[in-house]
């Protein structure tokens, strides 16, 4: 007995001046004496599970030792099937724990959550692809709360918090609202933690609401000319006090502008102290949550704060879980580059009340610098497909910013430290400015003819380098996990992108998974090689899609979606199937409006036109969407960044084979798996690119990367598998 208590105080589990009464099984009840009462308090000295009993003023004799024993039978940590190391509780959690809920024992998952537990325990960073269906969610998060059940730095609740960072505010609020508190539950039953897991959301400023901008801006609305749903969902949120812009859905993108967080007014509000969401920030910057959770913008902007020496946006943690890693390069580009639009400036100078000569001089400047990028861009540049647009950076367009930039600091002097906020919006500007002037940057320019949205962008050219020194600097274990991080069991292309190479090959741990599904069994695989070569601009090729379009949406009965790289060839497409296909749901998704998503998922048996988002991060379930139509490989569309890397490279063939047809097939991957997401799923993939068939290019590369299923020769092949697998109604 008295080794056990010295235990549990090495561990900090109880105080220093503890007595033990008595050990029953793996409990040991514990006394205190106060000054004028004595305390007692159960501990289970494995885990250090404990509960506060009572108290009284007199000592415990042996008739009362025997009925606390009987209340210590009671507890739920009382007697447990112990494990002896992490690696014994996770089978514990998923063989024993979990199935009396209802969950399918899956060695796989175990084996995935087992290896993300060793990647932790040995301060490693771990590589996981796995694929949809292997349960990785739950992997990593057992696989988390474990280590911390076992780690050597005393109980639950006083350790650092883990970092959760994912691309898609549906899988957070899924980690937050589903996985959290099922796990939560489960484990607090069955004893293996005494008090619920927590986590909080980490979000941008701009996604939360001021009170004090909200109700300035409902006070300046006119009741008659607002939209009335728009109007009394702003005056509902006056007396709800809901500060998560996230959660409402019946107000506009331009109200929620108007009515959130804003720059550093909080600094001189008066408001501050009162304020809900200064008080939600404080709390979420305290480290007794388990779980801190954002996206993956929020965890870079925190490790550029810490490399800077500034205050980070998240508390200390001890491990960060990377989910849809694939996208981790993608949120570097917004983090390290910046942005400029033209109506930045123009609007900073509309709001001075004096109009002088150097504030016309500035607007004026500001034009014919983003006059002067756009008459820099080459004729040829300009495409349906092109969204970032080459342009010079010549001696007049940097003496331009120049200029602006000593506009700028001479005004912001003359506004002086009083109006905090114009000061700030003035700083924000001049540190752009200052970032375009950069040697060592990518520049091109976005919306080049929409006056006022011309936007001159850049990046870094040693992008990967920059992120790789923020990502890996820390001696924090980190899993990485996506279901596209590895080609062919093989790591090479992330490594690259998130800048590893320096890493040595003991820290980095890797595993791939491949589904659990039977792709041979439920899903059927065509790839027609008789369609002309992918040119947009082809007439021919527009009108061969079309027509094998058509044919295969009435081969599956719709329930199709038809995946394009561009929106041209969605519009040109579309437009001549939706002439002679007269009776289906025929669904284009255009910029920007992707709420026709629901629809498609409402509909009985629609076919939805899509491009962009669709290709990943979506769940359609059931036998709504039940075949995908992939008009093209999707091959990066060429632009600045694009056109730096090939310069990297000795010849085409090699920038090919290095980065063109890695990123092509991880896209062709994440497409194809918005088929099958379940067991009892099934569907068929068609591929309309001729160099994705037999005799095509691509063909061993894609099916490399393609799930083993069987093929189909042609369409007829289609509705007679469809008709095997899907009940009658599937065709009404």
């Amino acid at each position: 007995m008295h080794s056990i208590l010295n235990k549990i105080i090495r561990e900090k589990w109880v105080k220093e001046d503890s007595t033990a009464v008595f050990v029953i099984k793996d409990c040991i009840l514990i006394q205190n004496f106060t000054g004028k009462n004595y305390t007692y308090r159960v501990v289970n000295y494995v885990t250090g599970q404990q509960k506060y009993l009572f108290y009284r003023r007199h000592k415990l004799g042996e008739d009362d030792s025997k009925r606390v024993m009987e209340t210590i039978k009671a507890l739920p940590f009382y007697n447990m099937k112990q494990a002896a190391n992490g690696m014994e509780m996770i089978d514990c959690i998923f063989r024993e724990i979990f199935p009396k809920y209802g969950f399918t024992i899956r060695q796989e998952q175990v084996d995935l959550s087992k290896h993300m537990y060793g990647s932790i325990r040995d301060g490693k960073i771990a590589l996981s692809d796995i694929a949809v269906g292997l349960g990785k969610t739950y992997a990593y998060l057992v696989a988390a709360l474990v280590h911390r059940i076992f780690s050597q730095k005393g109980r639950f609740h006083v350790q650092k918090p883990m970092v959760i960072t994912t691309s898609s505010i549906e899988l957070q609020r899924s980690i937050i609202y589903d996985y959290i508190p099922k796990i939560s539950n489960m484990l607090m039953e069955n004893g293996i933690i005494v008090s619920p897991i927590t986590c909080v959301l980490r979000k941008g400023k701009e996604n939360y609401l001021c009170e004090k901008r909200l109700k300035q801006y409902f006070n300046s609305l006119d009741s008659k000319r607002k939209r009335p749903s728009e109007y009394q969902a702003l005056k509902k949120l006056l007396d709800n006090g809901r500060i998560d812009l996230g959660d409402v859905n019946e107000i506009s993108g331009y109200d929620k502008r108007k009515i959130c967080v804003h720059g550093s007014e909080c600094m001189t509000c008066t408001q501050f102290k009162t304020c809900t969401y200064q008080r939600f920030m404080k709390q979420a910057r305290k480290s007794h949550y388990h779980f801190q959770i954002c996206n993956h913008n929020y965890y870079l902007a925190d490790l550029r704060k810490r490399r800077l020496n500034q205050r980070g946006l998240l508390p200390d943690y001890q491990l960060t879980i990377v989910d849809e890693a694939h996208k981790l390069s993608d949120s570097a580009s917004q983090i390290y580059g910046t942005i400029l639009i033209e109506n930045t400036i123009h609007r900073l100078m509309k709001g001075m009340v004096q109009k002088s000569n150097m504030v016309k001089e500035t607007i004026s400047t500001n034009q014919m610098l983003f006059d002067a990028l756009k008459e820099s861009i080459p004729n040829e540049a300009y495409s349906d497909e092109t969204e970032k647009f080459p342009v010079i950076m010549s001696p007049i367009i940097k003496a331009m910013i120049n200029k602006l930039i000593s506009n700028l600091q001479t005004i912001q002097k003359k506004i002086g430290p009083s109006n905090r906020q114009i000061s700030y919006e003035f700083s924000e500007a001049l540190k752009h400015l200052r970032v375009l002037l950069v040697q060592d940057n990518i520049y091109w320019m976005e919306n080049p003819r929409s006056k006022g949205q011309r936007t001159l962008a850049s990046v870094p050219k040693n992008l990967s380098k920059v992120l790789g020194y923020d990502l890996w600097q820390g001696n924090h274990p980190m899993i990485l996990t996506s279901g596209t991080l590895a080609l062919d069991m093989d790591f090479t292309y992330t490594k690259r992108q998130l800048g590893m190479e320096g890493l040595s090959d003991w820290k980095i741990q890797e595993l791939t998974k491949t589904s659990p599904f039977d792709f041979q069994k439920n899903c059927l695989l065509y790839i027609n090689g008789q369609i002309a070569y992918p040119n947009m601009d082809n007439p021919t090729y527009i009108q061969e899609v079309s027509q094998e379009v058509m044919r295969l949406i009435k081969a599956s009965n719709g329930h199709a979606l038809v995946l394009f790289t561009s929106y041209k060839p969605l519009r040109l497409v579309y437009q001549k199937v939706r002439e002679e296909l007269q009776d289906y749901e025929l669904l284009e998704m255009s910029r920007g409006k992707t709420k026709i998503l629901n629809r498609f998922k409402e509909s009985q048996n629609a076919v939805l036109f899509a491009t962009g988002s669709m290709w990943e991060g979506v769940n359609i379930p059931g036998d709504r969407l039940s075949h995908l139509i992939i008009v093209k490989l999707p091959f990066p569309i060429p632009d600045p960044i694009s056109d730096y890397e090939r310069d990297l490279f000795p010849d085409m063939k090699e920038y090919l084979d290095e980065v063109l047809v890695p990123k092509m097939l991880i896209k062709l991957r994440q497409g194809v798996g918005r088929l099958i997401r379940s067991e009892s799923d099934t569907g068929v993939i068609s591929i309309l690119d001729v160099r994705a068939s037999d005799n095509g290019r691509y063909y061993q590369d894609v099916l490399h990367v393609l799930p083993k299923c069987r093929r189909a020769e042609n369409v007829k092949e289609i509705q007679v598998f469809l008709k095997e697998k899907k009940e009658a109604s599937y065709f009404e």
